[in-house]
């Protein structure tokens, strides 16, 4: 749970502060890994497949983990909300997720 409380504590910071982040989950797992990762080169540095395979060993936060924790801190805080344009993408695929369960 303590885990859980720091991502929530960096994911908030960088959406007060990068407004792209906001509405794109890429940039902001990017900037959360680069805020978690305790050595002078960045995570962005590092070869794609060096961070997917040593995520654990980085301890790298999930990626599922900081988009849900991302999703309760703007359904919270709507001045940190995504753009327009994205909600209705995300509500648009959203019920494209649910029509795929479903069937």
């Amino acid at each position: 749970m303590n885990h859980l409380k720091k991502i929530e504590d960096r994911v908030i910071s960088i959406l007060k502060t990068n407004v792209d982040a906001r509405s794109d989950d890429m940039m902001l797992y990017l900037l959360v890994c680069n805020s978690f990762y305790s050595n002078e080169n960045s995570v962005g540095k590092m070869p794609f497949e060096v961070v997917m395979k040593n995520y654990k060993e980085l301890e790298l936060p999930h990626f599922e983990s900081v988009r849900r924790t991302r999703a309760k801190i703007q359904s919270e805080h709507p001045e940190l909300a995504c753009t327009p344009e994205c909600r209705k993408a995300r509500k648009r695929m959203q019920h494209l997720y649910s029509n795929y369960v479903m069937s």
